[in-house]
């Protein structure tokens, strides 16, 4: 299934190789078969491929999950039936406040897509900003690619917060619109993340109104209910 009509882009990727190699070798010497060292090495390096964070490599929904009961039923219904939610492109913009298990769920999508031969790519709206604007000629066209063609688009901290002055504004919102129509116009699923109930409240004029339409009817919005976070209850 994974025939890329694309080159990966190094920008978009902030894996550290250092630790990618740890946790290959860490595979290479454990007393796994090798059978069950071929299927991990083959996950790990699809996870690295795809941008997922480390943090997250070996996490399970099943068993680390503790946030929003309803979020757990969310990730278990998406994955159920992935050719189907590739042909239809859903899309799905998770709102709710910090700590709440939205970029583990996210993430857990994105790897249970790498796992059935999809590519896929995660990034934070600040890194795919940046690579779209400070790059060479020749990364921004790759980056802009692989956003717009990639099968499972995750698109993490997209909230006025990070936005600033109004000219950024604009060129966030100019960024995402063009990835954005080329990926409803294509059925491909992309997922977002967000602290915001309004993804778009932070941007202004036309182009906020582009955006919203375009979100709107290309995207489900599930609203994460509020509740403890988790990340401090961890630390």
């Amino acid at each position: 299934m994974e025939n890329l009509d694309f080159v990966r882009s190094k920008s978009l990727n902030t894996i550290p190789a250092k630790k990618l190699k740890e946790a290959l070798d860490a595979i290479n010497q454990s007393q796994d078969s090798l059978q069950d060292k071929s299927v991990k090495l083959t996950a790990i390096n699809r996870y690295a491929e795809s941008n997922i964070p480390i943090e997250y490599w070996y996490l399970k929904m099943d068993k680390d999950f503790k946030g929003d009961t309803r979020l757990l039923n969310k990730y278990n219904e998406y994955i159920a039936d992935l050719k189907s939610v590739y042909a239809n492109g859903t899309s799905i913009c998770f709102a709710g406040g910090h700590g709440l298990g939205k970029t583990m769920t996210i993430t857990s999508i994105l790897k249970k897509c790498s796992q059935k031969g999809y590519c896929a790519l995660y990034s934070t709206l600040s890194d795919i900003v940046s690579t779209l604007t400070q790059s060479s000629l020749d990364d921004k066209s790759l980056a802009r690619r692989e956003l717009v063609m990639v099968d499972f688009l995750a698109i993490d901290e997209l909230d006025p917060r990070f936005i600033g002055s109004d000219n950024a504004a604009d060129l966030y919102a100019r960024s995402l619109e063009g990835v954005f129509r080329a990926r409803s116009q294509n059925k491909l699923p992309t997922l977002i993340a967000t602290n915001s109930p309004n993804p778009v409240e932070g941007f202004k004029g036309t182009l906020k109104d582009s955006l919203d339409s375009l979100m709107k009817g290309y995207m489900q919005v599930f609203q994460v209910m509020p509740g403890k976070d988790f990340r401090k209850d961890k630390s």
